[in-house]
């Protein structure tokens, strides 16, 4: 297993964690980073599999490669890593990234709106107005794109992710998180934003939109906008603490301004019967049906008027949470996820490589 960093610090971090274990009891782990976590198997740590640029520290992969019947990759970013990795014809690389596709903000224009046009010095002068930075990362965009393309298989958790690798000329095949739905749904209490507080994943908006809705606002998440934000802080929560907050919410509130790739906590907060007040875009759009009020990304005043609307009515909520709750059973069970991905790690590593059809 290779990857940037082993942490929990995450979503996607978290399920990079349980589809290893779910795959091998006792893996090798190439990784460039350890933040705190204490995980079975040999960890070896190679510093460039962490660098998001070309770089060399790579000493000790190739004999881990030689190794190896399945190498599976994810959040890797230095090409050159990438290109070892997918030359050998036993890589599953898992994308959860715009930067494979994408050199500037996700997808999304200063404007907010979705890009639709494909990378390049011309194309990409409104997010990257200076050329020369332009020219590094349209340069280094294009040499992951063509490691990527070797790969045995690619694996993305959102049809939104599959849609731009498609547009790229990148095959893959979309297996979304699994995520265990429990108990029964309550309208809890005051609101909920959580996860990595960011510029573009929006977290003033919800600040802002309980402002003006009165309604308590509850962080569970950290980021260079925590001290910004209005309402009480919680820090980042463990998953347990974290499921706890989401189901005392009456909603969790998920804005955003990117397009983004999958969006792993508005299903956890549906898993638990809490329902989600979603600015819908990107992958978001495989989960944001049942069980959410979707408003347009950034959009203070929509969502400050569906935060009122739940506050005043529980019921609705707690309907809401159920419709949601039903959802994530049907598509986000984790028994015919993990064999799908069974079947494709065995598949890699009996040597039927072919890429799946959409």
């Amino acid at each position: 297993m290779c990857a940037d960093r082993l942490s929990r610090r995450g979503g996607a971090d978290q399920h990079l964690l349980e589809v290893i274990a779910a795959l091998s009891a006792s893996p090798v782990w190439a990784v460039g980073r350890v933040e705190g976590v204490a995980v079975p198997g040999r960890v070896v740590r190679l510093r460039g599999l962490g660098a998001g640029v070309a770089d060399e520290r790579l000493q000790g992969l190739d004999a881990l490669i030689e190794a190896a019947d399945l190498i599976w990759v994810q959040n890797v970013m230095n090409p050159v890593a990438l290109r070892r990795l997918t030359a050998t014809g036993r890589a599953v690389v898992v994308v959860q990234d715009h930067r494979v596709f994408c050199p500037g903000p996700g997808r999304t224009l200063p404007d907010a709106t979705a890009c639709q046009r494909p990378f390049g010095l011309t194309n990409c002068e409104m997010c990257l107005p200076d050329r020369g930075y332009r020219e590094r990362l349209v340069s280094l965009t294009g040499a992951r794109l063509d490691a990527l393309r070797a790969a045995a298989r690619v694996v993305v958790l959102s049809h939104y992710m599959q849609d731009e690798l498609s547009a790229a000329g990148v095959a893959s095949e979309v297996v979304p998180p699994w995520v265990e739905a429990v108990d029964e749904p309550v309208a809890g209490d005051g609101f909920v934003v959580g996860g990595r507080l960011v510029a573009h994943k929006a977290p003033e908006v919800a600040s802002e939109a309980c402002r003006l809705a009165g309604a308590h606002l509850s962080v569970a998440g950290a980021g260079r906008l925590a001290s910004a934000l209005r309402g009480e802080a919680l820090g980042w929560l463990e998953a347990a603490a974290l499921r706890k907050a989401l189901k005392g919410a009456r909603a969790l509130l998920f804005p955003g301004r990117w397009q983004e790739p999958f969006g792993i906590l508005g299903v956890e907060a549906l898993a638990v019967g809490t329902p989600v007040i979603v600015g819908a875009s990107g992958g978001v759009n495989d989960w944001a049906d049942a069980g959410c009020l979707r408003v347009a990304p950034g959009d203070v005043a929509g969502m400050s008027a569906a935060v009122a609307s739940l506050q005043a009515d529980p019921r609705r909520a707690r309907a809401l949470g159920a419709e949601g709750q039903a959802m994530v059973r049907q598509r986000f069970a984790r028994g015919p996820l993990v064999a799908r991905l069974r079947r494709l790690a065995e598949d890699v590593a009996d040597g039927r490589s072919r890429r799946a059809a959409r």
